[in-house]
This record gives structure tokens, C-alpha cells and sequence, in this order.
């Protein structure tokens, strides 16, 4: 899905090199996009192979092989010892050859994952030794500041550290006031969404009454049913039993049932809970990426009552099918201008506080009216921050660097 022309500041191709910790499954589909950009060569340096071959997820409780290729349409490489690499910390990530193979590719620019990797931090020292402009994208926010020296500590180095980035990919307004509040020009901060599956998921949209009806005739769920729906992992930090709790609370409202897709350490308890309770849930356990769409489709919205969540792509995925979103607080794709929008396509609640979970849950079983249009605005909002303003963002972030003004 190309852009426009990359104008390039030389007539010959800009050559753009992105080192990040492993395959991401959410992230293929931008670099093959950038791939077809023209004047652009893109090489993909790869620290590890998690995620390539089935791997046990400690917090899903559960083995995961993904049902997608995540390594065609796009030039990469893996780094030596990246075999050797089973889990993604800040030094389990260290590959020390990684400027070696940058040198043989001769960037133009390096776009990097953050920063707190061995591997990151010695792309970004090759780059400033040999000249290299160095870009960032990350999703942190402000919502999760650490308290005390950690915190006085963080304030004095971050900004040195940032400072020697050349521009940023943001992905959203809460990652972009973390940037400025650390220092960040507001002139090197490009916004870039982070990307899905889109292809899948908007065939998902055209054919999202045959999902639906599909889906629920198989598990007993009638057409006029409201569906809630939890996507990722069944653990305390997402809070998944917020939602069963809220639900116990609204009993005798409209039919309401609710679909877990995950798994994890509290998915018994909470069938437990269900069950007792006289809720109809269903726990769907790990759920791969060619079914996830259909379970979009068949819900009338998302919750995700998360503690910790700087900007959860399950956010995009249901914006594109066109689903609302009830979200907490702490979730950080809620913003004027980001994917999840207060009062347009989502509602928002304290986390941990079951009574606000509840009325917003209530406003949306109560007004059918209002589901639809916060609906049809989150498939709006998503084809506002779609495939194209992820590439338009790189794109614009490297014509900054290739000026002359862009210069640190």
C-alpha cells in the first residue's frame, strides 16, 4: 500500500535499516509496506527467532505457533545468536554482532524498538559513531511513571538519551506527550500508528454478518444477545475478572453474554466464578490469528479493564471490524486523536472500579442506537490511522532526517 514518492535527498535509493527484538506478528504487515515504498531499501535485522517456531507463553499459560508468515514480503536478517535467544529482557536481547551487519548494509537511517535492549543500545552507538541517523518508535506513556529516585533518575538520563535519536515514531497521543515530556522537539515526533493484519481484518468488516451469524450459531448465542468481549491473556495485570464482576451487576438487564479469547493462570477460577454465578461465558482459550477476526465480528463491543497497557493493538483490530470500546483508565490508546476515542468510539473507567465498569457497560446494553454509531465511528477512526499514516509517518520521519535541518 504505497505512499507517495519517497523524495530522497540523493538520486540514489535511501536505504533504511529496522533492528527489533524478534518477529512480531502485528508488525509484518508494515514492513512489507514499507518494502514496496519507492526509493526506499529496506533490511529487517531480526535479534532472535521467538516466535518463528511454537514457544510456551508464561503469562498466557499456554504454547503458541502462530498461523501466519511472518517473514516473507520484505528483505531480512537475523543476527548472529539470535538462536540462541529465548526470551525478550533487556540483556537476554544482546547480539553483539549487530554493527557489524549494519556496516555491511550501509543504512541511511536505523529505525529502532525502543531502547532498553543490549542489542538497541549497540545499534544505536553504531549509528552515532559512523553517522547514522537513529529513529525510535516505542508505545510508552506517562501513566506508568516510577515514584522516588528511580524516577529522579529516569527524568536526568532520559532526556540525554533520547537526545541522541534523530526523530520519533509515535504511536499515539499518550506515547507522543511522553516524548515532549522527556525533551523531544515537537518537530522530530512523527505520528505512526502501530500497524495489525489489515487486509484480514477488514475483510473481516465486509463480511462481519456471516461471522457473526456463524459464531454464535455454533455456541448457542442468539442474534439479539450483547456480546462482550475480553481478547488477551487471563492474568492480574489485565483484570479480566473485572468484567465477570461487572456483568454479576447488570443480571436481568438485557440478555448479556460474555466471550473470553485467552488463556491463562486465572481462566479456572474465573469459569468457576461464571459459573456459579449463573453467567453465560465462554472461554475460548488461545485463540490464533486466522479466528480472531470472526470473534470481532460476532461482538457488539470490547472491554479491557487492564492495569498495565500502553497501547494494546486488540484496540485497531475491533476499531476495524467496528466494534466500541469500554476501556480503563490505565489503557493508553485513549486520547482526542488516537485510536480509541472518549465520547466518539470508546468509554472509559476507572480501573479496578467495578461500579464504573458496570454504568458503562449498562449505557451501551441499554441504547442499541448508540453501539451502532460508536461502531460505525471506530471503523472511521481506524481508516483515519490505518496502514497508510503508519508508512506516511516513516516516510515524513525519514525526509527529516535526510535535511540538512534535520541534524541534531
Amino acid at each position: 500500500m504505497p505512499s507517495a514518492e519517497f523524495e530522497a535527498a540523493s538520486v540514489r535509493p535511501r536505504r533504511l535499516a529496522i533492528v527489533v527484538s524478534h518477529p512480531i506478528q502485528h508488525f509484518v504487515s508494515f514492513y512489507r509496506a514499507l518494502a514496496e515504498q519507492d526509493g526506499l531499501v529496506l533490511k529487517v535485522f531480526f535479534c532472535s527467532r521467538i516466535g518463528l517456531e511454537r514457544y510456551y507463553d508464561d503469562e498466557m499459560k499456554t504454547e503458541i505457533a502462530w498461523s501466519a508468515d511472518l517473514t516473507s514480503g520484505y528483505d531480512h536478517e537475523f543476527l548472529p545468536g539470535a538462536e540462541r535467544i529465548t526470551r525478550i529482557a533487556p540483556l537476554s536481547v544482546d547480539n553483539s554482532g549487530v554493527g557489524a551487519a549494519l556496516e555491511r548494509f550501509a543504512p541511511d537511517a536505523v529505525l529502532l524498538y525502543g531502547y532498553n535492549l543490549a542489542t538497541t543500545l549497540r545499534a544505536l552507538a553504531w549509528a552515532r559513531l559512523n553517522g547514522v541517523p537513529a529513529l525510535m518508535t516505542s508505545d510508552s506513556e506517562l501513566r506508568q511513571r516510577r515514584a522516588g529516585w528511580k524516577a529522579a533518575l529516569k527524568s536526568a538520563a532520559l532526556p540525554l538519551l533520547l537526545g541522541q535519536f534523530r526523530a520519533f515514531l509515535a504511536v499515539g497521543d499518550n506515547n507522543e506527550a511522553y516524548f515532549l515530556h522527556y525533551g523531544v522537539p515537537a518537530q522530530r515526533i512523527f505520528r505512526s500508528p502501530f500497524t495489525i493484519d489489515e487486509e484480514t481484518y477488514r475483510t473481516a468488516r465486509a463480511d462481519r454478518a456471516r461471522l457473526r451469524a456463524t459464531f454464535r450459531e455454533a455456541r448457542g448465542i442468539a442474534a439479539d444477545d450483547f456480546v462482550a468481549l475480553f481478547v488477551g491473556k487471563l492474568s492480574a495485570r489485565k483484570r479480566p475478572g473485572d468484567l465477570l464482576a461487572a456483568a454479576r451487576r447488570l443480571q436481568g438487564s438485557r440478555p448479556l453474554r460474555l466471550v473470553f479469547a485467552g488463556d491463562g493462570d486465572l481462566r479456572a477460577q474465573l469459569q468457576r466464578e461464571a459459573e456459579q454465578a449463573g453467567l453465560p461465558a465462554h472461554f475460548l482459550g488461545f485463540v490464533n490469528l486466522d479466528a480472531l477476526p470472526a470473534v470481532y465480528a460476532a461482538s457488539d463491543v470490547i472491554v479491557h479493564p487492564s492495569e498495565l497497557d500502553p497501547h494494546p493493538l486488540i484496540c485497531s483490530e475491533a476499531a476495524c471490524v467496528g466494534l466500541p470500546m469500554l476501556l480503563s483508565d490505565r489503557v493508553g490508546a485513549l486520547g482526542p486523536t488516537d485510536i480509541a476515542r472518549p465520547g466518539v468510539n470508546a468509554l472509559s473507567f476507572v480501573c479496578g472500579n467495578i461500579d464504573d465498569l458496570a454504568a458503562v457497560l449498562r449505557e451501551l446494553l441499554d441504547d442499541p442506537a448508540r453501539v451502532r454509531a460508536m461502531g460505525e465511528a471506530s471503523m472511521r477512526v481506524f481508516d483515519e490511522l490505518d496502514m497508510r499514516r503508519s508508512v506516511a509517518g516513516a516516510m515524513d520521519a525519514l525526509r527529516f532526517c535526510a535535511a540538512k535541518e534535520g541534524r541534531p
